[in-house]
């Protein structure tokens, strides 16, 4: 799966919600908060972030090898997004 990042778009559109929904898990992201924010207008920006993302295998691996205590990768285009709702999710408690 590491070479995801040079596999056809169809391939790369597949699999990265895929791994957008484990990243969230990961770092603690409720989805249906996450659909609301922006009227769901962030949700499908992170989404076109990670279908187009250049780090797809960087990811996998991250998620694959991360402790789960630790902070989304540098790479992730997405991880402000993730940050912000996980703050509105601990807010809104």
């Amino acid at each position: 799966m590491s070479g995801l990042g040079h596999q056809p778009m169809l391939i790369r559109y597949l699999h990265c919600p895929e791994l957008m929904g484990r990243m969230m898990e990961r770092t603690g992201v409720n989805p249906t908060e996450a659909a609301r924010v922006d009227g769901g207008l962030a949700w499908l920006e992170a989404r076109t972030k990670c279908i187009y993302c250049h780090h797809v295998g960087k990811c996998w691996n991250w998620l694959e090898g991360a402790d789960t205590r630790t902070p989304p990768a540098d790479f992730c285009r997405n991880t402000e997004f993730f940050r912000s709702c996980t703050e509105y999710s601990s807010a809104h408690i």
